[in-house]
């Protein structure tokens, strides 16, 4: 699953804006659109629906900008990706008006499916705002790191009629 950018331009308004949290003069939208290499009139759309959902306050003019509504601990991921995600339907037969499928009802692809997703948004509403924008502690370090994938073990090749070699 890979989510949209709406979500991830999303994320970092929201992270800029805790980041920023205790400056006297809020981020501005230029500000966090130059920060991010991000279109000044994408994220303007992204910040009037932030603020829609009631997460940050934006005032115009000379001293405006944005600000958080919560405090970025009570924002958790998983209701931001919820909220910003456009389709959150993995298969086709998550969509009861639009499926398809023959197998429907005779596979179980979308219980497995159903359970990941359930897995993913569990370990999403575990964190929020605030832990992204902490020191990590010691029980949290590990799962904030980078996730490498495993290296496959490589096996030599053991020639007909000798013993492998230990």
């Amino acid at each position: 699953m890979r989510l949209t950018q709406w979500t991830d331009y999303s994320l970092r308004v929201l992270m800029y804006c805790a980041a920023c949290q205790e400056r006297v003069k809020p981020p501005t939208v230029a500000e966090i659109a130059e920060a991010h290499g991000i279109s000044r009139s994408h994220l303007m759309k992204i910040v009037m629906s932030l603020a829609s959902y009631g997460w940050l306050e934006t005032t115009r003019g000379r001293g405006g900008g944005l600000r958080l509504l919560k405090p970025a601990s009570e924002l958790r991921l998983g209701d931001v990706v919820r909220r910003t995600e456009s389709d959150l339907m993995l298969v086709e037969c998550f969509d009861p008006a639009g499926n398809q499928c023959k197998l429907d009802g005779h596979c179980r692809l979308k219980g497995v499916f159903r359970e990941a997703m359930q897995s993913y948004f569990d370990t999403l509403d575990a964190y929020t705002l605030a832990d992204l924008m902490a020191p990590p502690t010691l029980a949290r370090s590990a799962a904030l790191q980078p996730i490498s994938p495993p290296l496959p073990k490589v096996r030599k090749p053991v020639k007909a009629g000798k013993s492998p070699a230990h």
